[in-house]
């Protein structure tokens, strides 16, 4: 399905070639992410992505950048993770090379002005404050500080207002040199491809500048010995929860069965938890669980917007079902519908070239090799019930617990009751 070579610089190429389409995902990503950030520095992973975007020597603004992408009804985009950055543009075929040139300026010519720093600050501020405003999704924020704590792995990827100000452009300049290598990041082509496509490559990205790839600080584990509880108060007419625990990092084999554990319980509108919590019991429009995998450590979460005068009988719901399954092993018919849904939830995926392509490049940048969507499936077809009942029980342990909260509320006293009984 996709074939990995390497450019005389050392970036690697890997192509999907779909004849059958008419359009085309190029895709660069970047071993560099928030992880990788010192707290002086906190949220410039993020900022220089928006940066990238604000003007480069062959395209000197974000208005000549925008208007070549209209201008071929083209979509391009942005997103920065805790261990790597993507720079996408989906195109029609025929504009793969104007694809690649914009992409490779806005990369290895980026003006970085001082002029633009200073102006997109204000921008930078303003999502901050829009996430913030936004509970379902500042959740996820507070819950991976509560869960990582104060170092790299539990800090805002979007970095903090006052942090944010501080930047200069000595400290974008310093952080790319840093991290910006052609070893250190990945193209990828997805879609209608040329036959003629690495000699593009070469042409628009064998000239990337010989920059450096420090290593992040590992992730520093600390024994864990009761639950962990934060409210975040906010004047809210639901509640929004997170409870989770530490888990496994994306190395580990376990991730298999973690995976349709997670889908067991929180995955689609016949999980246990979707069931539960909202067709029996009305307590929630969204709940589900979600994985949350890194190079040294990861977690599993449940999350839930909850009715505020149901709260206390949602988390005990939520809580009842991560220890049921810890007792029971799933059934038959469960194991069978989960292994289904990973089988027809990736062929969905994979009809996307954005999807594909954010896939390979993000597996390469981050691991140097490509686990095949057939090898995925095989270790998903392995799992036993047993194996699912182990590791539920050895993540869902009461001491473990992380319980993120947002609500009305001044006292965290009857959720830390709930936890610790």
């Amino acid at each position: 399905m996709h074939k990995i070579s390497t450019l005389k610089n050392g970036l690697t190429l890997i192509t999907v070639d779909l004849p059958h389409l008419d359009s085309v995902t190029t895709l660069v990503a970047v071993g560099a992410g928030s992880r990788y950030e010192t707290k002086k520095i906190n949220g410039i992973s993020h900022f220089l992505e928006h940066m990238f975007f604000k003007g480069s020597e062959k395209y000197p603004t974000a208005e000549q950048i925008a208007a070549i992408v209209d201008g071929i009804g083209a979509v391009n985009n942005a997103s920065t993770d805790k261990e790597v950055t993507i720079y996408w543009i989906k195109s029609a075929s025929i504009h793969i090379e104007l694809a690649t040139d914009l992409l490779s300026s806005m990369i290895k010519e980026s003006l970085l002005s001082k002029e633009e720093i200073e102006k997109e600050k204000g921008v930078i501020i303003e999502e901050l404050r829009m996430y913030r405003d936004n509970p379902t999704q500042y959740v996820w924020n507070l819950y991976e500080g509560l869960q990582f704590g104060d170092q790299p792995m539990g800090w805002d990827i979007g970095g903090e207002e006052k942090i944010i100000l501080s930047l200069n452009q000595d400290d974008f300049i310093k952080y790319m040199d840093s991290l910006y290598s052609p070893k250190n990041m990945t193209l990828v082509y997805v879609g209608k491809i040329p036959k003629n496509i690495k000699s593009l490559a070469l042409k628009y990205f064998n000239n990337l500048p010989k920059r450096g790839q420090f290593k992040h600080s590992p992730y520093k584990k600390t024994k864990q010995n009761s639950p962990q509880l934060n409210v975040f108060y906010k004047d809210t007419d639901q509640v929004n929860l997170i409870l989770g625990m530490e888990s496994f990092d994306r190395h580990d084999d376990r991730r298999y069965a973690e995976r349709l554990l997670a889908t067991i319980l929180g995955e689609g509108m016949s999980s246990r938890l979707f069931l539960e919590i909202r067709e029996k019991r009305g307590l929630a429009y969204h709940v589900g669980s979600h994985l949350g995998p890194y190079a040294d450590t990861g977690y599993f979460a449940v999350y839930a917007g909850l009715k505020l005068e149901k709260i206390e009988e949602g988390l005990q719901v939520i809580i009842a079902e991560l220890e049921r399954i810890t007792k029971e092993l799933v059934t038959d018919d469960e194991l069978k519908k989960g292994k289904e849904m990973a089988r027809g939830r990736l062929a969905l995926a994979s009809e996307s070239t954005n999807f594909l392509a954010q896939y390979f490049g993000t597996k390469f940048v981050l691991d140097r090799e490509i686990e095949t969507f057939e090898e995925y499936l095989e270790k998903i077809d392995a799992v036993t019930k047993e194996e699912i009942q182990n590791v539920a029980k050895e993540l869902f342990q009461k001491n473990k617990y992380n319980l993120q909260i947002i609500g009305p509320f001044k006292s965290s006293d009857k959720f830390s009751q709930i936890l610790n009984s």
